[in-house]
């Protein structure tokens, strides 16, 4: 199984699939800690046979982890290589080879030689084998999802299947076409505590992470309603191995000897484990604690398909007179939506400190539609929207602080400096936003940059009049000027660090009030780890130049 996945290893404001609630929940177990059969049990078959299988079953195992794979011609079968050359008598990749020819091989480990023939089983078979007997850890090696999901739901498999994902592809997939399976992954490289995993698991619908040693990240795995299963897997296991992992405060174990492993948990009064029993807990008591309330898609205006709607996060005690911040996602102005806005950060500007926080979607360019200026007119008529509505609900309608990432950075800042007639922008938040689209040392011909700028503005000249109106750099003036705080990656490739720079000096050159946050190693967005920071500055300076109270 693998070790790492880079699930959010573009950062937290590109896109919106992360920013889902619960819908799934792991398969019902008899114990509160889960046995999975490594590859099902194969101490005396072959793994990822339907031998290993049924020898999983026999030893009271709860799931099987397999890995699924993709033949030539479209069949699923089931392997852990993406070639058949260490478990069987041929050569070649999964890929490569159709059912007909995989089904001739002869599956033998040669680590371990025996005279019985077995075969690689489709995922079909293995449905079947594991129907009310077994639940099935879904390692999705290569697969198509729309058809695996299919053949769960034939074989009525929907409540008895988990899948582990190894990339943001089918993260996003199986959360879309399958949005009540449980899915597992592990945590990615960077995240070393428990404010770091808060962030991430805010940011992704997961029901079990794997290979979490340290007991507070686990506990804050469990506070989330998160399962954490830990790999022991091996020739060597011992009851010492199981006691270090039990001791964690786990909820599952992965083995390659299932059966030793039940037999010791028995015989020691452990088949529960030592962890929480999160199954237990109630699903909807974060929700009943929560210090706001989310007021979700309301209209501001006219567009379809919910692109002039927001969401408002409103203090359950919300004082008079309370400030309001406005959310622009990124996204190419083509894509994203109002969702992605991280849920600690709601909870910490409406629930802990008072702000008034909407999120807002507004028109994308499709299909050369929706060209600027149409999502600046968006913005325009959403702050006019709010402020028309101040007095009802008694929250200040006269001063924002615009924020935004990627291209609502570059909305957020083009509006305050260009757009913003009645000067209610008090201050601006931008996250890795484009600031000037007449650069074209950082748009070169035919770079995904430059083609995401022509697409917005419909224009490939740099020096066209609708490029430098488009551009926040040209609308700054002295005049125009708010305290501005700016966090840039140094390695982004999609917009390069020095239209952070460019715009920090000219703010600098005015006197007036700005930072500029660049994390070296950073791409386009911040990887959790350095979220954690970009949140304790971003609040830092809310605290200085936008106060709630």
């Amino acid at each position: 199984m693998k070790k790492t996945f880079l699930l959010l290893a573009l950062g937290f404001c590109l896109a919106n699939l992360f920013a889902q609630e619960k819908t799934a929940s792991l398969p019902k177990t008899k114990y509160n800690l889960v046995v999975i059969a490594h590859r099902g049990d194969h101490t005396k078959v072959p793994e990822n046979t339907i031998a290993s299988l049924k020898e999983a079953i026999k030893s009271g195992a709860d799931y099987a982890e397999i890995d699924l794979r993709t033949t030539k011609d479209g069949y699923m079968v089931l392997q852990h290589d993406a070639t058949v050359d260490r478990m069987t008598n041929g050569t070649g990749k999964i890929k490569d080879l159709t059912l007909a020819e995989i089904q001739q091989l002869n599956v033998n480990n040669k680590n371990k030689p025996s005279k019985k023939v077995y075969r690689i089983p489709t995922f079909e078979e293995v449905l079947k084998t594991c129907k009310n007997k077994i639940n099935i850890y879904l390692d999705f090696k290569d697969a198509d999802v729309a058809e695996t999901f299919r053949q769960i739901q034939a074989a009525g498999m929907e409540n008895q299947v988990a899948v582990y994902v190894n990339s943001i592809p089918q993260y996003k997939q199986w959360r879309e076409i399958a949005p009540k399976i449980p899915l597992i992954t592990s945590v990615i490289g960077g995240i070393t505590n428990k404010e770091q995993l808060s962030f991430f698991l805010g940011q992704a619908s997961i029901e079990a992470l794997d290979n979490i040693y340290d007991t507070g990240m686990i506990a804050t795995a469990n506070d989330n309603d998160v399962a954490v299963w830990m790999d022991v897997e091996s020739d060597d296991e011992s009851p010492e191995i199981w006691n270090t992992a039990l001791s964690k405060g786990i909820q599952g174990i992965q083995t390659d000897h299932p059966k030793a492993l039940i037999e010791y948990l028995d015989k020691n009064g452990l088949r529960n484990g030592r962890g929480r029993d999160i199954t237990q807990a109630d699903p909807y008591a974060k929700y009943r604690s929560r210090s706001y309330r989310e007021l979700k898609n309301i209209k501001y205006g006219d567009a379809p398909d919910g692109q002039n709607t927001f969401d408002a996060y409103i203090p359950k005690n919300i004082q008079p007179g309370a400030k309001v911040i406005v959310y622009i996602h990124g996204g190419g102005w083509s894509g994203g939506d109002k969702s992605e806005f991280p849920k600690q950060l709601i909870e910490e500007l409406a629930g802990k400190r008072g702000y008034v926080v909407v999120s807002m979607n507004y028109r994308l360019v499709k299909d050369n539609t929706n060209r600027f200026p149409a999502q600046i007119e968006d913005v325009k008529k959403l702050v006019a929207f709010i402020s028309k509505n101040a007095k009802r609900y008694e929250y200040n309608g006269n001063e924002y602080t615009l924020m935004g990432g990627s291209a609502g950075g570059h909305l957020a800042m083009l509006y305050a400096y260009g757009y913003d007639e009645k000067k209610q922008v008090k201050t601006v938040v931008d996250l890795w936003g484009p600031t000037d689209l007449t650069d074209k040392a950082v748009r070169p011909d035919g770079s995904d940059a430059d083609n995401i700028v022509i697409r917005f503005l419909g224009e490939k000249d740099v020096n066209a009049q609708i490029t430098k109106d488009a551009s926040p750099l040209w609308h700054l003036t002295k005049e125009t000027a708010v305290p501005t705080i700016l966090f840039h990656g140094g390695k982004d490739p999609l917009v390069n660090v020095s239209q952070a720079k460019n715009l920090y000096q000219k703010l600098q050159e005015m006197n007036v009030p700005s930072a500029l946050e660049i994390y070296p190693e950073e791409k386009h967005g911040v990887s959790p780890s350095a979220a954690v920071e970009v949140f304790a500055k971003m609040l830092s300076w809310l605290d200085k130049y936008y106060p709630a109270r």
